[in-house]
């Protein structure tokens, strides 16, 4: 072969992987998103996409595997009428439904696969369940496409997810039925590898876990398995898996974890459990040798989330966590030294009485009192060692979150996300974020009951903000009253995100802006009475803004800026007779100025009755002549509303 014919070939061979990434990139963000998330409308994007597959042999042979990639079955119970009068009358449907036999719609790609042809595609199965969907038509909806007239030999991946709804009758599925599903899933599909399953209601419904057969089945080859559930799974505790690299179990756990398989620590990369007793379930983990310590080898994800174990007496429900604004925003668009033990992220064991916590104590540094606190905790031999990990999730520890964390060499860990503490917060060694890339920090209402918690908090938070970090993520969320203000001198100069939370102090924000040169989303909760032309005492009057024309940009970074006022339609906002004040409160006005000196915003959200304020503002200075072309950016802000 010549060699003009290899470098078309060579060329040929690139474009056509080009055309392949392209091709997968816009499947994967039409389609392939999961399938609690499609709301039944898979059928619709397969449809409009299928163009693709015509427009040329090359098309055709690249956008094929990516199509027919996934095998989707959604069925969905069919609301039920009165044949005779129509009526669906609450009262008549509970005295009916008993007798009642559901029917049910379906939307499916697999009578597509077939009549192509094209199983040979298929590497994931998605079933959909909503409703009084027993397992018994389960079955029977995908033996009538056809599924069950193949052996699907490139399966690998189960997905089940069933969303029960409002059944009127009060159903319990049987044993029987429940074997006939695993039955049939067992026969067409013998090469299992990943089984997720996720419904939050079915232990209303189902007489037992519906999976133990098929995992009890294939737990040898099984490398992937996220169950959440609110029943007991049991795998069978005599079963072993010795290559599972991901496992997820939201659901309720025995203390002593002994229904759960024996899983080998050294395959695992992520770890993803919600159970209470994580002192004890670590012995449902296997090791080579008895003599040597647990150690997940190439554990780098791990997701511990506190709650009540399955054998454990009810609790109280605790207050609803209160809003995050991170969630909204995501969704948007040098080392240093102390003279305390600097790389370990905790303080002591927080839960004994400390001292007297009187203000002074609280904020001197310098107290012997307070020096002891910050010692190195002496590791526990009943935990094992996690010598890979890069990102841990601890959520609703219930006792001093310092218990927890001293098990875990934090300096070496790259993201910490600390959720619904109470108990030992104050007790973060705020230097210790140092290494770190992200750090989530929520505390719970529980944990800040006081205004001394509240000075604490805002001890901790000057402490924090003044450390040298490469850390470009940051959340932190406390149910505070009083506003909170940041230090002068910031030492997180490499933020690209940056949410809080809690009532922060409007003020501190310009400054905030000025010192984070790479800060592209931000999200505040602002306190509603806070301001900043305070602490710039006659920078603008009211009706004067001339000084917008002269002063600097705060920031060339920032993309995306979320606030979060809380300025309700209340008497305060609204004249006597319900129509709207007439004037912009001063912390809206203050946020419109913000925007003004943030040339780089493309995205400004805030609740409804804050948008319509600022939307007016922006008007208002763009209707100064020597004001407009200084803020040209103004008018092309996109301004949307915060849904809560």
């Amino acid at each position: 072969m010549g060699s003009s014919k290899k470098k078309l070939l060579k060329k040929a061979c690139h474009e056509r992987r080009q055309l392949e990434c392209v091709f997968k990139l816009i499947f994967d963000y039409v389609i392939h998103a999961d399938l609690a998330n499609t709301h039944g409308l898979f059928a619709d994007r397969l449809r409009e996409l299928q163009p693709l597959t015509a427009v040329c042999h090359t098309w055709r042979q690249a956008t094929l595997p990516l199509f027919y990639q996934s095998a989707v079955c959604s069925i969905k119970e069919l609301p039920w009428m009165d044949n005779k009068t129509g009526s669906t009358s609450h009262k008549e449907l509970i005295r009916d439904a008993k007798h009642r036999v559901p029917s049910y719609t379906q939307r499916s790609n697999i009578g597509l696969i077939i009549g192509g042809n094209n199983e040979h595609y298929v590497r994931k199965l998605s079933i959909e369940l909503r409703g009084d969907v027993t397992p018994d038509a389960s079955v029977s909806v995908l033996s009538e496409l056809g599924f069950d007239s193949t052996k699907w030999q490139g399966i690998e991946k189960l997905r089940i997810s069933h969303s029960h709804g409002s059944i009127l009758r009060n159903p319990t599925y049987s044993s029987e039925s429940i074997s006939r599903l695993n039955l049939f899933l067992l026969h067409a599909l013998p090469n299992l590898t990943s089984v997720k399953y996720s419904s939050a209601d079915d232990r209303r419904y189902y007489s037992e876990f519906p999976l133990d057969g098929l995992l009890a089945s294939t737990l040898s080859r099984l490398k992937e398995v996220k169950l959440v559930s609110g029943l007991i799974p049991d795998m069978g505790s005599s079963a072993f898996l010795p290559g599972l690299v991901a496992l997820t179990l939201r659901c309720p756990i025995l203390s002593d974890g002994a229904h759960l398989p024996m899983v080998f620590a050294e395959t695992l990369e992520s770890l993803h459990m919600g159970f209470s007793a994580a002192d004890t379930i670590w012995s449902r983990f296997y090791k080579p040798s008895k003599k040597r310590k647990l150690t997940f080898k190439r554990l780098k994800t791990l997701v511990l989330e506190y709650m009540e174990p399955a054998d454990a007496k009810l609790k109280t429900s605790s207050e609803p966590k209160p809003i995050s604004l991170y969630d909204d925003c995501y969704y948007a668009s040098s080392e240093s030294s102390s003279v305390y033990s600097g790389t370990t992220l905790i303080h002591a064991d927080s839960d004994l009485p400390m001292f007297d916590d009187d203000e002074e104590t609280l904020l001197d540094p310098d107290s012997p009192t307070r020096l002891m606190f910050y010692k190195q905790q002496e590791i526990s031999r009943d935990w094992p060692m996690f010598p890979k990990l890069k990102k841990l999730s601890v959520s609703k520890y219930p006792d001093a979150i310092a218990q927890i964390l001293q098990h875990f060499t934090v300096e070496r860990i790259s993201h910490i996300s600390i959720r619904d503490v109470s108990r030992g917060w104050y007790n973060v060694n705020a230097t210790s974020v140092v290494g770190l890339s992200s750090l989530h920090m929520h505390i719970s209402p529980h944990g800040i009951g006081s205004k001394r918690d509240e000075y604490r908090y805002q001890a901790w938070i000057n402490r924090l903000f003044s450390v040298t970090s490469d850390m470009t993520s940051l959340q932190l969320n406390a149910p505070t009253s009083i506003p909170i203000s940041l230090p002068d001198v910031i030492g997180l100069t490499r933020l690209t995100l940056l949410s809080f939370s809690f009532r922060i102090d409007l003020g501190t924000i310009p400054n905030l802006l000025s010192r984070l040169p790479f800060l592209q989303q931000l999200a505040i909760h602002v306190h509603p009475w806070s301001s900043w032309s305070n602490r710039s005492y006659g920078l603008f009057e009211h009706g004067d803004y001339e000084m917008l024309a002269h002063i600097p940009a705060l920031s060339r970074s920032l993309q995306s800026l979320i606030a979060y006022v809380g300025l309700e339609s209340s008497a305060s906002y609204e004249q006597s007779d319900g129509e709207s004040r007439d004037e912009p409160m001063v912390v809206e006005r203050e946020l419109s100025w913000l925007l003004a000196r943030v040339p780089s915003l493309k995205l400004f959200k805030t609740e409804e009755w804050t948008s319509h304020a600022i939307r007016e503002c922006i008007d208002d200075l763009m209707s100064y002549e020597s004001i407009a072309p200084h803020v040209k950016h103004l008018p092309g802000i996109e301004i949307s509303v915060w849904k809560y």
